[in-house]
């Protein structure tokens, strides 16, 4: 696989910023994009440095981006912090002008705080995404989230992923946790609630904790469903 570190200004963010990008070794056309969001404490080198990532990946043919989101939970807030926008609009843009990338939709996962930040942006926008998997997710309800302004109810993962029910596109949804997670209630909580709304989804459970361990085996088998879904 090939490795590239990009950096270009982001309209939304009135910055430059950085992302990293997973290239397929031999691309003999436009490829299928995935994209990787990182958790709360690391940054859009993590999936690189921390998981074999790179290694898992090389029997597939996507791009792979890995933006960074700070720890934003990959919302818009504030007017100078619209990670939102940065990563619909600004990111979208740049990596289409810079790779051979193919139209339609893109697949998107992540960990953590990227668990959720990927599940609510697939399911806040089906027409963006096909794909879906989240690990170990921050499923937080909003009044879990007291750092959040007022204004903030667009941050609402469990109205968002229920208005999926009467959605004429829907992404693949899948989602995992391991039992030994502090996130466990939560992806639990998540599963019911997919349920009680009618959204079709996956949910699995495996032995394992809030570890790299448990994210590098794991994120496999998401790599599987996005090839499924994308190819």
């Amino acid at each position: 696989m090939n490795l590239a570190t990009m950096k270009f200004h982001s309209e939304s963010l009135h910055r430059h910023v950085s992302y990293s990008v997973i290239l397929p070794e031999k691309q003999t056309g436009p490829a299928p994009v995935l994209m990787m969001l990182h958790g709360y404490s690391d940054d859009h080198s993590a999936w690189i440095n921390m998981s074999n990532l790179v290694r898992h990946a090389r029997e597939y043919p996507f791009i792979i981006v890995l933006p960074d989101g700070g720890i934003s939970f990959y919302l818009n807030a504030n007017g100078a912090m619209m990670y939102e926008d940065f990563l619909m609009q600004d990111l979208y843009g740049h990596v289409n002008a810079t790779f051979q990338t193919r139209p339609g939709r893109w697949a998107i996962g992540g960990l953590s705080m990227g668990g959720y930040g990927s599940m609510r942006l697939a399911c806040k926008y089906p027409e963006r995404f096909a794909s879906v998997w989240a690990h170990s997710s921050a499923f937080f309800r909003l009044e879990e989230m007291p750092w959040l302004p007022e204004e903030q109810a667009d941050a609402d993962i469990y109205a968002i992923t229920a208005g999926l029910a009467s959605s004429q596109v829907r992404p693949v949804i899948s989602f995992d946790c391991g039992t030994e997670d502090f996130l466990i209630e939560q992806n639990r909580r998540m599963h019911t609630h997919l349920e009680q709304a009618g959204v079709a989804h996956r949910y699995v459970e495996h032995p394992g904790a809030h570890t790299w361990e448990y994210w590098d085996e794991h994120v496999r088998e998401a790599l599987r469903q996005h090839a499924e879904v994308l190819l």
